[in-house]
């Protein structure tokens, strides 16, 4: 206690003494101190990709992906359709007594849509507008009724009724109905047709009118039917002999983190698989599947006897019972690997996308079925790649990237004399050197700066069998000028960009799950403080 008194009285007597000679007292100090922390592993490699872990901790890449997935406009299009219904009254007289009816007709409205023969469909979207025009001078009551089509077991019914009119003078309706959610029969009012879905019209006179006088050339009935926007999420019929192309490129493998380098891989599996949803069998043809590096322009051609310009057959898919919304589709699934195809050339491209050429054709041997092909909105086909990699390879000055937080809680932490230095502490538990570069981002992402590490990051210790046994700690300074300090003030991430190359190119060096590269930023500098 007595000690502690002795220090604070030392104290006290200091500051008064630097107060009696300097009523501005300042002094030049050195501060150390964290700036930024990041731990990068293999998930840092491989962007948004997955990984797949064996027991021992080695790691392979999983790159799964959808391939082709063709949209059902592809395959047919119903577009919007109206239908005129008249009716006149023949060259004979007649009188409509209050509450007759005088009009009961059966129709049929021929939808539009081409290269296909719809028995059936359950619509999930689309409307119809009814419009009817009286020139007739009595109050008219209809009925509008498509009796084969149904939801929750109820036709589609609609009831109205148009004042009375004249021919100078005429009377109208219009009305559009939510059509969605109708399972709808489209063979017609006989059940022999197709893509046509029958209506039927009655009309009678007020029961509380007069009696109507008619002449021949009367217009009875003027309707305007208009099926829009119908969007079945199932149909059932023949889907014609349709020929469906496909010719694009995807986002694919893991190029886009790759900015330079070359990689050799010890071996590439890839699983690819065609579910066809379609109750219709199908033939495709693969004219080429390539990949493609954008970086460097670099594409190499996919090769492979199975799957490449050869005729590929899919069986139609089956389903419980119509329109259950249970499929059963069939799977069509080979497999490439090192022995049979080029992949590990494909993906030692270092590809960012993928460009293939893909023809298929519905129903090659036409109408087998009987007009029961099927087709569900949402299930269509599904064209998917899974690439399976084993991260063993070589690498020659293969470089990597990833961002990470980076902030100087004040301003003032940066005004020091003279410069300052920023020390990269590195603890890298890979088992190669790297060389590393620093891009500042501001709040916007937007590159501001950049710094070059002025050193080599050490390599982990490996044991006979190349695993890394231990990590190794290298300290690199890097000098910090005048005019990077209020650059550093305004940066927000850093952008860590590492080049490696493994040692004895062309060696094999297989990664494990627990290899790590450990990041610190530590800030130190002279400061002036008033």
């Amino acid at each position: 206690m007595k000690r502690l008194s002795a220090l604070l009285l030392l104290f006290t007597v200091l500051i008064f003494s630097c107060t009696k000679e300097n009523d501005n007292p300042q002094w030049d100090i050195d501060v150390l101190g964290p700036l930024a922390h990041a731990t990068m592993g293999i998930e840092n490699l491989i962007g948004d990709s997955s990984l797949d872990i064996n027991s021992n901790g080695a790691v392979s890449l999983i790159i799964d992906t959808s391939f082709s997935n063709f949209k059902l406009d592809s395959i047919y299009q119903i577009p919007d359709t109206t239908l005129i219904t008249s009716q006149v009254w023949p060259p004979f007289p007649q009188v409509i007594t209050p509450g007759q009816t005088f009009i009961s007709s059966n129709n049929n409205v021929t939808l539009g849509v081409t290269g296909v023969q719809l028995k059936s469909a359950i619509l999930q979207d689309g409307s119809i507008k009814i419009e009817i025009k009286n020139t007739l001078q009595s109050k008219i009551l209809y009925n509008y009724t498509i009796p084969k089509a149904l939801k929750n077991g109820i036709p589609f019914t609609v009831n109205f009724s148009v004042d009375s009119a004249s021919i100078s003078d005429p009377k109208y309706f219009s009305q559009t109905y939510d059509f969605s959610g109708y399972s709808i029969d489209l063979t017609g009012a006989n059940g022999a047709l197709f893509n046509t879905l029958a209506y039927s019209v009655v009309a009678r006179s007020d029961s509380f009118g007069v009696a109507l006088s008619l002449v021949g050339g009367d217009t009875l009935l003027n309707l305007k039917t208009s099926l829009l926007g119908i969007a079945p999420n199932y149909v059932r019929g023949y889907l014609g002999q349709t020929d469906l192309s496909d010719n694009k490129s995807i986002s694919f493998g893991f190029g886009n983190m790759i900015s330079d380098g070359t990689i050799l891989l010890d071996s590439v599996e890839m699983k690819f698989d065609v579910t066809n949803y379609i109750g219709a069998d199908i033939q495709a043809y693969f004219n080429s599947i390539t990949s493609v590096n954008n970086r460097t322009g670099s594409m190499v051609a996919l090769s492979n006897s199975t799957l490449i310009q050869n005729y590929l057959n899919f069986n139609r898919a089956t389903e419980s019972a119509p329109a259950s919304f249970n499929v059963n589709p069939y799977l069509f699934s080979t497999t490439l690997n090192n022995s049979n195809s080029n992949i590990k050339q494909v993906m030692e491209n270092l590809p960012d996308s993928l460009r293939y050429d893909l023809s298929l054709q519905l129903n090659p041997l036409g109408n087998i079925s009987g007009s029961n092909d099927f087709i569900y909105s949402d299930k269509i086909v599904d064209t998917r790649i899974q690439v399976k990699m084993p991260l063993s390879f070589a690498a020659n000055n293969l470089t990597l990237s990833d961002t990470i937080d980076f902030e100087i809680e004040s301003a003032t932490d940066l005004d020091p004399i003279g410069e300052s230095t920023i020390t990269l502490w590195a603890t890298n538990g890979f088992p190669f050197d790297m060389n590393m570069q620093l891009l500042l981002l501001d709040a916007n992402g937007s590159v501001i700066d950049s710094l070059l590490v002025p050193g080599l990051i050490a390599a982990g210790v490996l044991d006979g069998n190349n695993w890394v046994t231990a990590t190794t700690l290298t300290k690199i300074p890097i000098p910090i000028d005048d005019n990077r300090k209020q650059t550093l003030t305004n940066t927000k991430k850093i952008k860590v960009r590492a080049a490696f190359t493994t040692p004895a190119y062309p060696q094999v060096y297989q990664l494990y799950n627990s290899y790590r590269l450990d990041l610190k930023f530590i800030g130190d500098g002279e400061y002036h403080i008033r």
